[in-house]
């Protein structure tokens, strides 16, 4: 991806509907600079179990456009642009610290669900145990949320191999080991 340029001035276009690929294009065949933010999440095929990365608009219909000599008569007329966020027909600028922000979080992955994603933003970890030893790790509180012990508060003492959680529990005024699957303990 090219960055942002701070020296133009940066105007939001609204698109018509679902043509923001097709105006981003547009715009770029005439010469301007644009930018078109984007999310990439994964969807699960419900009859093959398949999961897809797919990649969508951020914005609904939005895309940043740079007008170094303020020509939107151009801009409006490309295909896919329906007009320019304005107040009173006079177009309203972006500050390109702004646009370079959002830019600058798309290559980040902070707007992306994807499991790479989520693995770069170090909220999942490559395997379902590591996540696991993550999430829990030695001294945490956890709140039990399912079993016999529901509503109690425990303390973190290790992840077995197995991938369960061990934690003392206390009970009657001293410290009980008990052993729960991660999905029966919340971080407190």
């Amino acid at each position: 991806m090219k960055p942002i340029s701070k020296d133009k001035p940066w105007f939001v276009a609204q698109t018509n509907i679902k043509c923001e690929a097709k105006a981003t294009e547009n715009l770029r065949q005439v010469g301007y600079e644009v930018y078109f933010p984007r999310q990439r999440i994964e969807r699960k095929n419900k009859r093959t179990n398949v999961i897809h990365e797919i990649e969508r608009p951020l914005l609904m219909r939005y895309i940043f456009v740079a007008v170094p000599r303020y020509d939107f008569g151009f801009v409006r007329a490309c295909e896919g642009v329906e007009s320019l966020l304005g107040v009173n027909g006079l177009p309203l600028r972006v500050p390109a610290r702004d646009v370079e922000a959002l830019w600058l979080a798309e290559i980040d992955m902070q707007f992306d669900d994807t499991r790479a994603a989520r693995i770069h933003r170090k909220e999942e970890a490559k395997s379902r145990k590591e996540t696991i030893q993550m999430r829990f790790t030695k001294g945490t509180t956890v709140s039990i949320e399912d079993g016999p012990f529901k509503d109690f508060y425990a303390e973190v003492e290790r992840v077995t191999a197995q991938g369960q959680v061990n934690v003392l529990v206390g009970i009657f005024g001293r410290m009980t080991e008990a052993t729960f699957n991660p999905d029966q303990l919340k971080v407190a």
